[in-house]
């Protein structure tokens, strides 16, 4: 689940969480390869999918929210290092014929003590792999730390920096089309009717259906889908709050203030320590209701076909994004894939599924379009087809 090591002494380490430049890929893999006493030049750490093992014993599920890595995945992932370190002595042991209590790991080795014997992780790794995983082994103290709570390179930077790094934009794929959703303007509008005339004529439209977050123009690039979604007419209700600004969320913040709070903490006496004071000063702060924007747009990639739904999403809730997909395609967990890429910013906003199901709703019916070649047409969402389409 969370470590493999290869004859060739790579060790690579997988990390359920997802990566979004806070460093939880360097972090939990400092954490295994700690216990493991791995070589940190040997170490890969590569991205996990959707499964259960990665379901954080904080959260109850497979997320990555509320600063909960670390502290969520400490202990697990310390015991998962540790028992690989343990299972490697064991087979260096028994392949020396010297009791375990003998044998030590430092940095990608096995050392015997008294002969001075060393073999590396690479010689005993299928060996090891043969032996029971041991349920509580000896783990370090603090003072034996080799990489926790020290400062380590980012395993991320390199391709960041390279810009070989894999974002959710750069999934490329054959046949891939684009497409973008016309949204309500005003808070809980609903949309009265369209009319896509105009949008099916631009070039490279291919599509157009309406889905319930709006209108969803498909085309086989994003500028004729931008082009299309321009062209189309649209009429919306007034929603459920159509004067919503900053001036009514702070007209409804400020009135809020007169009813009853909820406590939280009672800790000594208010009144008094301000009816005691020397000075006193009052200040009214206000802070506006802003979007949680990440810098790389909200996106996602979607292959769906009868038997398998594939998704390539920054993504920070893989229970949630499986659980989704699985709904709208139609398919059970183990038919649903999610690939998590690297993210562009996260803040919480990723965790919401919202822009997943629009790609998964919409890639069927825009493979309807795309295989039957009946060009551009309008209408609701068909049956599902394979399809591949990215917001």
């Amino acid at each position: 689940m969370w470590l493999q090591i290869t004859p060739d002494d790579r060790v690579t380490i997988t990390v359920g969480n997802s990566e979004m430049g806070q460093g939880v890929h360097t972090a939990q893999a400092m954490i295994v390869a700690d216990e493991l006493e791995a070589d940190w030049r040997d170490v890969r750490v590569k991205q996990g999918g959707a499964l259960d093992g990665f379901k954080s014993p904080l959260l109850k599920m497979q997320i990555t929210v509320g600063s909960g890595s670390v502290r969520g995945f400490y202990e697990p992932l310390r015991k998962a290092g540790a028992a690989g370190r343990a299972m490697l002595i064991q087979a260096a042991a028994e392949t020396w014929k010297v009791p375990a209590s003998e044998c030590r790991a430092e940095k990608g080795k096995v050392i015997h003590e008294k002969s001075k014997k060393k073999l590396a992780y690479g010689k005993l790794c299928e060996k090891a792999a043969k032996l029971e995983v041991p349920k509580d082994p000896p783990l370090k103290t603090e003072a034996e730390y080799r990489y926790m709570g020290r400062p380590m390179p980012r395993v991320d930077i390199p391709a960041k920096v390279s810009g070989k790094a894999v974002f959710s934009l750069d999934v490329e794929m054959k046949d891939l089309h684009y497409a973008v959703i016309a949204r309500p303007p005003a808070f809980g509008a609903k949309l009265l009717s369209f009319d896509g005339k105009d949008a099916e004529r631009v070039p490279g439209v291919v599509k157009i259906l309406q889905i319930p977050q709006g209108v969803a123009v498909c085309a086989t690039s994003t500028n004729a889908a931008l082009k299309g979604r321009a062209a189309l007419k649209v009429e919306w209700d007034k929603g459920s709050h159509p004067d919503m600004d900053n001036a009514a969320i702070e007209k409804t913040m400020m009135a809020d203030l007169d009813h009853p709070g909820a406590k939280v903490q009672d800790t000594g006496d208010v009144k008094k320590a301000l009816g005691e004071a020397a000075k006193k000063v009052e200040a009214a702060y206000f802070v506006p209701f802003v979007a949680h924007a990440t810098m790389e747009p909200m996106n996602c990639t979607a292959l769906v076909t009868p038997d398998r739904c594939d998704v390539w999403a920054p993504n920070q809730a893989q229970t949630v994004c499986q659980m989704v997909a699985g709904q709208i395609s139609g398919l059970p967990p183990e038919k649903v894939h999610i690939h998590t890429t690297y993210l562009g910013c996260g803040l919480g906003r990723r965790a919401r599924p919202d822009f997943l199901a629009e790609t998964v709703m919409v890639a069927p019916a825009l493979a309807n379009a795309f295989f039957n070649a009946t060009g551009p047409a309008s209408g609701a969402f068909p049956s599902p087809r394979p399809g591949c389409w990215r917001p």
